[in-house]
């Protein structure tokens, strides 16, 4: 992040991947300014207002469309009752990444639902289907997201309060946006064959040195 800059950062994640919800210059009501261009907000997710659950998973989709961004609606068109189209909603999208770093973006991230913090989303066991995501946690636990997606379908869940308090959970791994995020993940996908998110054969695993760097 710091070799690309957080300006550069900051406007490649609004611009290209659609978080509209970060601030560049916010003034709060005692006279503060505050800013998501920073390394805390950008690499930890410490964003002054946050991003919408919409927004989060149409930027994680970009990973499950091999880089593609699309642009999130509601509806595709509207019919009258003959059958003739009323509306069309046409769809915008942009080439944000190259396939070569979603396969080692979604190598990660399915490493996370596999044997990492979100692994109570992984409907390996039940379908054999693949999944990849992150999940989120704030100070305290006030607030838990998960986003994750398939090679069908991608969802956020958000879990917390109107009034932030404090999230008791069962386990590290075990949160209620993972779980309601596989419960309903596992309806959609009865009797679908997986959709491999990531080419492992074009991959090569080394061992780095934490101290010289090779």
């Amino acid at each position: 992040l710091e070799l690309m800059g957080t300006k550069f950062s900051y406007n490649f994640a609004k611009d290209q991947f659609g978080l509209g919800g970060l601030l560049d210059n916010y003034v709060t009501q005692s006279g503060s300014v505050l800013s998501d261009i920073g390394i805390a907000a950008l690499a930890m997710g410490g964003l002054t207002k946050g991003v919408t659950v919409r927004e989060m998973s149409n930027a994680y989709a970009t990973f499950a469309n091999k880089g593609v961004y699309r642009e999130a609606r509601t509806f595709t068109l509207i019919l009258n009752d003959q059958g003739k189209v009323v509306l069309k909603n046409e769809q915008e999208s942009r080439r944000v990444l190259s396939e070569k770093a979603v396969d080692y973006m979604n190598y990660c991230l399915d490493g996370v639902v596999s044997s990492g913090t979100g692994t109570s989303a992984d409907m390996y066991k039940e379908l054999g289907m693949d999944v990849a995501g992150k999940t989120g946690t704030t100070n305290s636990n006030k607030d838990l997201y998960f986003a994750g997606f398939t090679g069908y379908y991608t969802a956020a869940v958000w879990s917390g309060f109107k009034i932030p308090e404090k999230i008791v959970l069962e386990g590290s791994t075990v949160s209620p946006s993972t779980r309601l995020w596989k419960k309903v993940m596992l309806q959609l996908h009865q009797g679908k064959e997986t959709i491999p998110l990531y080419d492992a054969a074009a991959m090569e695993s080394v061992t780095i040195c934490l101290e010289s760097g090779k």
